[in-house]
């Protein structure tokens, strides 16, 4: 593919290292192409019904928990306490 359009874009010198950082051997051009063209709906699509999926069991996972012995609610709870910190560090 030939490529002959060109954009400018002004930047903090901060701005640029971290730029280059990110890019690494690629180079700026092709990372903010590959950054900024890559929004595939339907990835996304399935990550939100996977983590629905997932949110759906945990749900099930604490409802069936009031069930069991007491023992067995304090360590069901805190492993669901130890999945919930996890998630919360990913973003969307």
């Amino acid at each position: 593919m030939n490529r002959t359009q060109t954009i400018q874009i002004r930047l903090t010198p901060d701005e640029l290292r971290r730029l280059k950082s990110l890019a690494r051997r690629g180079g700026v051009s092709s990372y903010l192409r590959k950054s900024g063209l890559k929004n595939d709906y339907r990835k996304d699509l399935s990550v939100i019904a996977a983590l629905a999926r997932v949110r759906n069991l945990l749900v099930q996972i604490a409802q069936n928990s009031s069930r069991r012995p007491v023992m067995d609610q304090v360590l069901i709870v805190s492993q669901l306490v130890t999945v919930e910190r996890t998630l919360t560090k990913f973003t969307i």
